[in-house]
């Protein structure tokens, strides 16, 4: 009987290992999906920020078009003014106008510089998260394929299970699932020199010999997970 559980654990321990990989396969894909998340939203930032410095170059655009058609007026009545103060007074107006338009022009250069920045950082964020996209691509084709494996696997254990499980008496499988599910894994053990390896600790001596008897099954005292001698 304590042949059969130990047969059963090994089952069992299969059976978790394989719904642990089953649990880790979609975790490390949702982790990419976040990644690219977190990429997407900086790619949302850098294309307002784009944004915003093109709205700023079509507001600067206008601005020196108006300027320019300011200084092409002042010229024109440079041409028609008759007295010296007026001329005087034109020309104080043109060269505002020119100052303007030059000071709008070096805004409008270093602001299209800016925005150029941004684009290539727009573009540098949308081919990393091309290439991410193309990654979890692949991953998820190949851990669809993974994970299909591991639960035929693992179903074909669990028709294993049923069959060694039924080979065990009813209170004795009992006893054993529920330390089992306590540990998540060894409900059975070794004992070996009086010393449990499930908890590492010395059972009684008197309890020693029963084990090494064979005759019936026990638990420690300890740890409460079933012990036996192991013959080999």
């Amino acid at each position: 009987m304590l042949e059969r559980l130990v047969n059963l654990q090994a089952t069992d321990e299969k059976i978790v290992s394989y719904q642990k990989e089953e649990a880790k396969i979609p975790e490390e894909l949702q982790g990419k999906e976040k990644s690219i998340e977190v990429l997407d939203k900086q790619k949302a930032e850098i294309e307002a920020e784009q944004e915003h410095f093109q709205n700023q170059v079509s507001e600067l655009e206008r601005q020196l078009d108006e300027a320019r058609e300011s200084a092409r007026r002042f010229q024109t009545r440079l041409l028609v003014v008759k007295t010296q103060r007026e001329y005087q007074a034109v020309q104080r107006e043109g060269d505002s106008a020119r100052k303007k338009k030059e000071d709008l022009e070096s805004e409008l250069k270093e602001i299209k510089v800016e925005k150029n920045t941004v684009g290539e950082s727009l573009k540098e964020v949308q081919k990393i998260i091309a290439g991410e996209e193309a990654v979890l691509k692949e991953e998820s084709k190949s851990s669809e394929a993974k994970l299909k494996s591991l639960r035929k696997e693992r179903v074909d254990l669990e028709k294993t299970r049923e069959v060694e499980a039924g080979l065990i008496e009813p209170g004795l499988l009992t006893r054993y699932q529920k330390v089992f599910n306590r540990y998540r894994g060894q409900g059975v053990v070794k004992v070996s020199g009086g010393v449990c390896y499930g908890c590492f600790m010395t059972v009684p001596p008197q309890l020693y010999n029963q084990v090494l008897a064979q005759g019936t099954v026990h638990q420690c005292p300890n740890c409460g997970r079933i012990i036996y001698v192991d013959e080999s």
